[in-house]
C-alpha cells in the first residue's frame, strides 16, 4: 500500500513591545497555520530594539513559507513457527442474504459448513501440516534405524575380530535405537554372549 501527500504553508507576522516608567505594552507574533505541516523554526526572524529617555522597546518581523511532499509505503509481513501456516487477508465484509436453506424433519439440504471456502482452505492447511509432520517423523525414524544398523554392523565386525568389549558397546548403542527384526538380532547376539 502506498500513500502520497503534499502540503504548503505560508506565514508572516509582526510583534512589538514598549516599556516605560509605569507602563508597558506588547503584541505577539501571530499563530502558525494549522495546515501544511508548518515548521515553527523555519523562515526569517528579524527585528530591532530601541531605548532612551526611560522608554525602551522592540519591533520584530517573521516570514516563513514551505512545502512538503510525503510518500509512505507499507508492506505486510508475517512470521510463524516452523510447520504452522500463516496468512494475510485484506478485504471488506458486507453481510447480506444470498439464499435460504430449508430445514425439514431435522435434515438440511446441502452442507453449508463444508461448502464454505474458508473452511475448506483451513482443512487443506491442516491436512498439509499433518502430512508434513508424518513425513518428518518417518524420516527421523529411518535415520535412527540407519544409525542402529551401522552400529550393529560394527559390533558384528568387532565380534569377528575378537574384540568383545567393542562389540558389546556397539550392540548396546544399536539396541537403543533399533526396532523390528534388527532389534531381535541384536538381542539374540547379546544373549548368546550372556550380555544384558
Amino acid at each position: 500500500m502506498q500513500q502520497f501527500g503534499s502540503g504548503f504553508f505560508e506565514q508572516s507576522g509582526v510583534h512589538w513591545s514598549i516599556n516605560g516608567p509605569n507602563f508597558f505594552a506588547n503584541s505577539g507574533a501571530g499563530v502558525l497555520p494549522p495546515f501544511g505541516n508548518a515548521d515553527p523554526n523555519s523562515g526569517l526572524r528579524t527585528g530591532f530594539g530601541f531605548g532612551g529617555g526611560g522608554v525602551s522597546g522592540s519591533l520584530g518581523f517573521n516570514f516563513s513559507q514551505g512545502s512538503s511532499r510525503t510518500i509512505t509505503s507499507t508492506t505486510p509481513s508475517i512470521t510463524t513457527m516452523d510447520g504452522y501456516p500463516g496468512s494475510i487477508n485484506s478485504g471488506t465484509v458486507r453481510p447480506f442474504v444470498t439464499g435460504v436453506t430449508p430445514v425439514v424433519g431435522g435434515f438440511s439440504y446441502g452442507q453449508p459448513a463444508r461448502d464454505n471456502v474458508s473452511n475448506r482452505m483451513f482443512q487443506a492447511a491442516q491436512q498439509t501440516q499433518a502430512t508434513e509432520q508424518q513425513q518428518r517423523a518417518q524420516a527421523n525414524l529411518a535415520a535412527k534405524q540407519a544409525k542402529a544398523a551401522e552400529a550393529f554392523n560394527r559390533g558384528v565386525d568387532a565380534e569377528a575380530e575378537g574384540n568383545l568389549r567393542k562389540a558389546r558397546a556397539n550392540y548396546r548403542r544399536a539396541l537403543a535405537a533399533a526396532q523390528g527384526p534388527l532389534r531381535q538380532q541384536i538381542i539374540q547376539r547379546m544373549n548368546a554372549r550372556g550380555w544384558k
